[in-house]
């Protein structure tokens, strides 16, 4: 029988909440012909709590597929995330070749402590883990007839704990947004399902891309600030500019260059055509100090007004993303 376990990532919550907002912000990936197996995002809605801001899908078992997954690593993991991967390979799980889909999630964005919290699917030895926590008398908790391992002493607010839920399905976060995550599995506490939008945005993205995410609230304008410091002081405060914008929807391809979709959703079709109106004006950015492979990206920007939405596609070769990466320009 599999039981339930949870063990912690090392520097994960730090490391991929960036890398989410940097993906809207500076890159955009080609995709192959339909994406395909992508089940866990609609799943994590049943999982994640109603008070969810932002979610992003990774399908790793696809990326992996490609001739262009060694360059395309270097911008989906960092090194933080990699020595995550060493120690999840210290516990006998190889996440290059295990875990095939990821799915993160972010609580209260905007704040000093946001909470996070993901799901992943691939082929797990529970038991095996299990046995190599309790040789490193690494702390075992339960909760909700779940056992939560932890890394660290397990009272840290910020220490990762990790729960199997079968050899193929496990869920990991902050002891707080795990056990939210426990309680809505239970049945205790609703849903990000019990939001029709985005269940419906979900469903929107699901298949489109090997990599996509959803933001609503605060966690839409941390995304769209990068894009508008781009554009110099001639713009707007963010704040004002994302007043009536209920969320922001994006699909990241990769292949031989990369290309990135938004979806910007408005309260209705005038906020969205003034949105447009204002963001084109990015196409011409010459912000102080702003990069030359971000000007490269933003000068390329399509934007477009489509009913109460702001379309926006961008297309980048890998150099250049290479180079704002380096850089630090996300």
């Amino acid at each position: 029988m599999v039981r339930v376990t949870r063990r912690p990532q090392i520097g994960l919550a730090r490391v991929l909440r960036p890398v989410a907002v940097c993906l809207f912000a500076v890159s955009a990936f080609v995709m192959p012909p339909a994406a395909r197996g992508q089940w866990l995002g609609r799943e994590a809605l049943s999982s994640f709590p109603a008070d969810t801001q932002q979610i992003a899908y990774l399908n790793l078992a696809q990326l992996r597929s490609m001739a262009e997954y060694p360059q395309m690593r270097n911008y989906l993991l960092n090194r933080q995330f990699r020595d995550f991967q060493d120690y999840l390979k210290s516990l006998g799980i190889d996440a290059e070749k295990d875990v095939n889909e990821v799915v993160l999630g972010w609580r209260g964005m905007g704040t000093d402590r946001p909470g996070m919290m993901g799901r992943a699917e691939g082929q797990f030895d529970a038991e095996k883990v299990r046995r190599q926590m309790v040789r490193q008398q690494m702390p075992i908790r339960e909760y909700q007839g779940y056992e939560l391992y932890s890394f660290g002493s397990g009272e840290d607010p910020t220490d990762m704990i990790f729960v199997f839920f079968s050899p193929s399905s496990a869920a990991f976060g902050r002891m707080r947004d795990l056990k939210e995550l426990l309680d809505v599995r239970a049945g205790l506490k609703p849903g990000l399902e019990s939001n029709a939008a985005i269940v419906n945005w979900e469903a929107e993205l699901e298949g489109t891309a090997p990599q996509w995410g959803i933001s609503v609230g605060k966690a839409a304008s941390l995304q769209a600030g990068p894009w508008l410091a781009a554009g110099g002081k001639d713009l707007p405060d963010v704040s004002k500019v994302f007043g009536p914008v209920e969320a922001v929807l994006y699909r990241i391809d990769w292949g031989g260059g990369v290309t990135t979709h938004v979806s910007i959703v408005c309260q209705d079709e005038q906020s969205a055509s003034s949105l447009a109106q204002m963001l084109a004006i990015l196409r011409t950015a010459r912000g102080s100090g702003v990069p030359e492979g971000l000007l490269t990206v933003l000068q390329g920007l399509e934007v477009q007004a489509s009913g109460p939405r702001v379309e926006l596609t961008t297309v980048a070769p890998l150099s250049v993303i290479d180079q704002l990466m380096r850089g630090g320009a996300g």
